[in-house]
């Protein structure tokens, strides 16, 4: 093996090893904002459905890093590659690109699963998030769906529109307090 070909194995090593870091960062990053949106007891919540596919990629990524790491290895140790070794990586990729399916089915009806049980209901189609693919909100009063204010304020899902979002039912529940008192005392 020449030095030219070390060095290509040497990137394609860092790489698949920075994918994999930065794909487990957000695997767990995905995760723990899943379970704070559901523990939230926010009347409205935005769940993603993209962490599903991670599982998978992170399997492939594993195979690929090791064929990488592999090639490596055997190219500083000047020792021939086994032929086994890229139908073990092509099997491994394959299993992950299947799990990415798989995985992403199971992963999204366990979150739908625990939405439900925490008693939210998918928005239906339409209402909110329509330009989104891997994004859905859900609440647990389905007229939320429909106000216009929550339409204008949660338009891709991110963690400050889901802020803003708060701070508009924060404000709204005031409002709401303050219009029962003045009914009461009038």
């Amino acid at each position: 093996m020449n030095q030219h070909s070390m060095l290509k194995d040497f990137i394609a090593l860092l790489f698949f090893g920075i994918l994999l870091i930065a794909g487990s960062w957000t695997l767990l990053y995905s995760l723990q904002t899943q379970f704070a949106e559901i523990s939230s007891a926010k009347p409205l919540i935005v769940l993603s459905s993209f962490h599903g596919y991670l599982p998978g990629a992170l399997v492939a990524l594993v195979f690929m890093l090791g064929y990488a790491a592999n090639r490596l290895w055997r190219g500083l140790h000047k020792q021939p590659l086994s032929a086994d070794n890229g139908k073990t990586t092509a099997i491994g990729v394959l299993a992950g690109l299947v799990l990415v399916v798989i995985g992403s089915f199971a992963i999204n009806t366990y979150w739908d699963n625990k939405a439900k049980y925490a008693g939210y209901q998918p928005c239906p189609a339409l209402t909110l998030l329509t330009n989104r693919v891997t994004i859905t909100a859900w609440s647990k009063n389905e007229a939320l769906c429909f106000d216009n204010d929550a339409r204008r304020i949660i338009v891709r899902g991110t963690s400050d529109e889901k802020e803003k979002m708060s701070q508009y039912f924060h404000y709204k529940e005031q409002k709401m307090k303050i219009y029962s008192i003045e009914g009461f005392v009038n």
